[in-house]
């Protein structure tokens, strides 16, 4: 037996076909064989709210034929600003579309060790990012370059 699911990228849903013990991992497989360019390590799967793990079967997260399952990609966003040493580096954090500008903030304090207590970020001068903002509103990819001031 088979379990048909749906897998939803940006709104649009796509139809995969799966076994019925298949694990999240399987799941992640699949969707990079059928679009060919979603690398599993960048994926990100979402259902009822919560995240999937890897080694975990759908059945466990009852997931049933014609569940939507939300992918979400993660690609990494350079950031530039000074380093403790006041030295210009480039800061690496990797999010997807649906995280805000206040994610990217928390992810240079958590893998960077850097203070945001007041930092702004922003694209161009004169242009900071709201806390809020979602990375799709400001069109912010894995080209986009990002400025601590």
């Amino acid at each position: 037996m088979t379990l048909k699911v749906k897998v939803v990228i940006d709104g649009t849903r796509f139809p995969i076909e799966l076994p019925n013990d298949a694990t999240v991992q399987d799941l992640k497989e699949a969707v990079h064989r059928m679009f060919n360019f979603y690398a599993v390590e960048n994926q990100e799967l979402l259902f009822n709210g919560l995240l999937l793990l890897n080694y975990i079967k759908l059945e466990t997260y009852e997931v049933v034929d014609d569940s939507e399952i939300i992918l979400q990609i993660f690609f990494t966003v350079g950031i530039i600003g000074k380093n403790p040493d006041g030295q210009y580096h480039r800061y690496e954090v990797r999010a997807h579309r649906s995280n805000t500008v206040q994610d990217l903030k928390l992810k240079l304090h958590m893998y960077h060790g850097l203070d945001i207590t007041n930092m702004n970020l922003q694209m161009r001068p004169e242009s900071y990012l709201q806390d809020r903002t979602l990375l799709w509103a400001n069109e912010i990819s894995s080209s986009t370059d990002i400025y601590i001031v």
